[in-house]
C-alpha cells in the first residue's frame, strides 16, 4: 500500500479513481504528471498552475516524498 495523506487520497478518489488500484509509486506519479500537464495550467501562456494544478502538484509531492 502506498503512503499518502487523506487529502491526497480524497483528490485521487475525485479526479483519478483508477489510480487507487496502482501498486507502484511510479504508476500513480505518471498518471498525475499527465493530469497536471493536461488540466493544471492557466491559459493562454500555460506557464502558471491553476488551482487544480496546485492541488494536483501537492498530491504528487506528497506521494513522491512519502514513498521511497
Amino acid at each position: 500500500m502506498l503512503k499518502m495523506s487523506d487529502k491526497s487520497k480524497a483528490f485521487l478518489e475525485k479526479y483519478l479513481p483508477e489510480t487507487l488500484s496502482a501498486t507502484t509509486c511510479n504508476g500513480i506519479l505518471d498518471v498525475l504528471y499527465d493530469f497536471i500537464d493536461e488540466y493544471g495550467f492557466e491559459p493562454p501562456e500555460y506557464y502558471d498552475y491553476n488551482e487544480l494544478g496546485v492541488e494536483a502538484q501537492r498530491v504528487y509531492d506528497d506521494i513522491y516524498c512519502n514513498n521511497d
